[in-house]
């Protein structure tokens, strides 16, 4: 999920009963032994009384409420009351006295016996970004339900939809489906956990990829954008198939719950080492690079559980330096300190190379092994490629050396990169539609400037022109400029638009147009903002309650998504909020 929750300082037994929630909900249960799990875990973490998960029924457009086995669900349509409400704006709805809210309704309340006080409720969305449905949260035992009470339900949540959405895909798949089939299935759930885009990180290049060696493997990677620094992860599990699948993926969400809720580097990899000691099977265990990166000050701290070896390239140098681990593979044996973890100071053009077991021991027919020095030859070679392009080539390069021998092993590449000192133009904009001639000016001499592709000046400008009017249109209470950055960068251009003295609106979340209905019967707005995200590469929001700002980063490459658009530049008939 793309939202952003408040930092919580916890500590590591603060952290504890949260991520043996997380645990729980990794097993395999069936959808009503789920539902009571969810609940169950809802109303402890949250001190509450009782819970209830509304199911979405996208074909019905519905929220259902499974009640028990051999009842009849109630249904509600999917803008109804406080459940619509949410699952439409798929906003967390703090309701401190139910029966004073004119969307909530007593229904329920009236033929269970049973008289509801305050609530939470909260959309339950996936990694994909796919409504799953609403968690209710009843009468806190101690009050009402504060701010601290909403962040954590939401870290919470995102965790519960992704296993709702786990036992429902494998509860279609059971039936009527055979061994293959099901393996096909496992494969589409541990790739959805995966990051669906690459994150847009200002001043970086980064990219990571996954090949299973069967139809699931024991890999996993993660690289995305936290309040704590970019968050860089590859691991890899003993074993192939869907146990050391479902290994990887519990870890992976057990170490998004952790951060969500403001764990630091060290208390992360102690509690979630922990916590996967206490239920993986004795030969069983997890090698991991768990990883930081300050983009402000260029500063990564890692530590690597048996994950190695870890090649650092210095641009300075031009040479790779090598890194082992910092302490044992995950789940080998509990641990209550950790050795100073590694800081490494990344300048222009340094690059993180993180590979798994799949590169380096790929042998071919002779039983010659790949080796890590023809990975460091290829990395040292093409330094001036982008990320996506360096681990094409690297891929390239195992297939060729192998001669034809078979992929034995998963193959997982990260790469980290720190652009290099490209030119970066920013100018203040004032908050009005009539700037946007000068936007438009601004723009096209800096591609003109900084040698960018010509022909993906169209796009870029279709797409601020959107995000510009957004703002102009809908954050009336501010009069400040509004900030917009155009940096170079490989294969493209990088553009970043900052507002200040804004509430938060998050663009990356606002719902898909069904460009399929007939015009009279679409809702009216989003076709703007429909459009956008799918012609930029990668479009990433982020809000600093601080200082009420507001800041909008894409990139568009000539490698990226095809797009572009015949628009005329008159200023605002695309905005759509």
């Amino acid at each position: 999920m793309n939202v952003r929750q408040p930092a919580r300082g916890l500590s590591a037994r603060d952290m504890e009963p949260i991520l043996a929630v997380t645990r729980n909900l990794a097993a395999p249960f069936d959808l009503m032994t789920m539902l009571a799990e969810v609940v169950k875990a809802a109303t402890q973490v949250l001190n509450a009384d009782r819970g209830t998960v509304w199911l979405y029924d996208a074909s019905a457009d519905q929220l259902v409420l499974q009640v028990a086995t051999g009842i009849e669900p109630v249904r509600v349509p999917a803008d109804s009351g406080l459940v619509g409400s949410c699952a439409r704006n798929r906003q967390i709805i703090n309701v401190p006295d139910c029966y004073a809210d004119p969307r909530f309704n007593p229904d329920l309340d009236r033929r269970s016996n049973y008289r509801t006080r305050c609530m939470l409720t909260l959309p339950l969305v996936d990694h994909k970004d796919v409504l799953v449905g609403v968690l209710q949260v009843l009468n806190k035992a101690d009050g009402i339900f504060d701010e601290d009470d909403e962040a954590l339900a939401s870290a919470l949540a995102a965790q519960c939809a992704v296993a709702l959405q786990r036992v429902r895909m494998t509860e279609a798949l059971i039936e009527g489906e055979k061994m293959r089939q099901q393996l096909e299935m496992a494969r589409v759930v541990q790739m959805s956990t995966l990051p669906a885009a690459m994150p847009a990180v200002p001043g970086y290049d980064v990219y990571g990829t996954f090949e299973p060696a069967d139809l699931t493997g024991g890999d996993t990677f993660d690289l995305a954008l936290l309040d704590q620094g970019l968050l860089v992860v590859l691991g890899d599990a003993t074993g192939h198939g869907i146990a050391p699948a479902l290994h990887v993926t519990q870890m992976h969400a057990m170490l998004r719950m952790a951060f969500r809720l403001g764990a630091d580097l060290e208390s992360a990899f102690i509690q979630v080492n922990n916590q996967l000691a206490e239920v993986l099977p004795d030969d069983r265990f997890i090698t991991a690079f768990i990883g930081l990166l300050d983009t402000a000050t260029h500063r990564l701290r890692f530590h690597s559980g048996g994950q190695a070896p870890i090649l650092y390239f210095q641009a300075a140098s031009g040479t790779c330096v090598r890194h082992n681990p910092t302490s044992f593979p995950l789940a080998a044996m509990p641990l209550s300190k950790l050795r100073p973890a590694v800081t490494l100071e990344m300048q222009f053009g340094d690059m993180l190379v993180l590979l798994s077991d799949g590169i380096y021991e790929y042998h071919d027919a002779n039983g010659e092994q790949f080796g890590e020095h023809r990975v460091a030859e290829i990395v040292q070679a093409h330094r001036g490629k982008s990320a996506a392009e360096l681990s094409a080539i690297l891929l390239e390069a195992v297939q060729s050396f192998a001669a034809g021998a078979p992929q034995e092993d998963d193959i997982t590449v990260v790469l980290v990169k720190r652009a290099d000192a490209l030119q970066t133009a920013q100018r203040a904009f004032r908050r009005s539609i009539d700037s946007l001639q000068d936007i438009f000016d601004f723009t096209s001499a800096e591609f003109t400037a900084q040698q960018v592709e010509p022909q993906l000046l169209q796009t870029v400008d279709f797409t601020v022109e959107e995000l510009f009017t957004n703002m102009v249109k809908y954050s009336k209470m501010s009069d400040a400029a509004v900030d917009i950055r155009l940096t170079r960068i490989a294969g493209g251009v990088e553009v970043s638009l900052t507002d200040h003295d804004v509430e938060p609106f998050d663009v990356t979340r606002a719902p898909d147009v069904d460009t399929g209905l007939p015009i009279a019967q679409r809702q009216p707005g989003g076709l703007g903002l429909h459009l956008i995200r799918r012609m930029v590469d990668s479009i990433t929001y982020q809000y600093t309650k601080e200082n009420r700002q507001s800041r909008i980063v894409f990139r568009k490459t000539l490698a990226g998504k095809p797009g572009s658009v015949n628009a005329p530049k008159t200023g605002g008939e695309h905005a759509d909020h």
